[in-house]
């Protein structure tokens, strides 16, 4: 009997602390987190962060900070390799389009080196039959050679004067008609002129030819 009673007191004196600390909860710390909710929604209310501000204290946003600034720095980096694939596709294209046109300025010249050479070779043979007509001519007297030029036309006989030396050729003109003797001179000092001309542009032009396209 003793027992029992010892026992309904050790209950009541258990159950009487556990309503001291919910009393002391109720009356001293849910007040406190009462006030704290209504003063934070007040200021939140009004504009102050206290959210943001609470996480950035409490230290829960710093990883979220961290992911940012690291996706910033990656796409600062795609940004800068993009900018540079830029630069090296413009730098590809100018070099692109200076070759192309080296290459039309190479196929020129080479058109022009190829009419040059086939003007020299037309002038040279040109010469070269004027030279044999001249020897004959030079052995003739004044007045049959003058007869054989005629015959000749003007620019073939032009030729074989622009061969003879002043000595040869200067009475040969003379037994010409004078119209006739005026323009195988013109004649022939075109050609020789023309001659002169195709063989340095020939030369010039070679030269020019092998030096386009080389880096400086």
């Amino acid at each position: 009997m003793a027992s029992r009673v010892d026992g309904g007191k050790g209950h009541d004196n258990e159950r009487g602390r556990v309503n001291k600390v919910a009393w002391i909860l109720f009356v001293g710390v849910v007040p406190i987190l009462v006030a704290a909710v209504v003063i934070g929604v007040a200021l939140q209310f009004v504009g102050v962060p206290v959210w943001q501000t609470s996480l950035d204290v409490l230290g829960i946003r710093q990883p979220a900070a961290t992911s940012q600034a690291a996706g910033s720095s990656a796409e600062q980096q795609v940004k800068a390799q993009q900018q540079q694939i830029a630069k090296l596709k413009s730098e590809n294209a100018n070099l692109t389009q200076e070759t192309q046109a080296d290459e039309k300025q190479i196929q020129a010249l080479q058109n022009q080196v190829e009419t040059l050479q086939k003007q020299q070779q037309v002038g040279t043979n040109h010469l070269q039959n004027g030279q044999q007509e001249a020897k004959v001519l030079a052995q003739m007297d004044a007045s049959a050679a003058a007869s054989v030029l005629q015959k000749m036309g003007a620019d073939q006989a032009a030729w074989v004067v622009a061969a003879m030396p002043a000595e040869t050729s200067g009475p040969i003109l003379e037994a010409l008609p004078t119209a006739f003797a005026s323009s195988v001179l013109q004649q022939a000092a075109d050609d020789t002129r023309m001659a002169s001309q195709a063989t340095t542009n020939s030369t010039n032009n070679t030269t020019s030819f092998g030096t386009v396209g080389q880096t400086p």
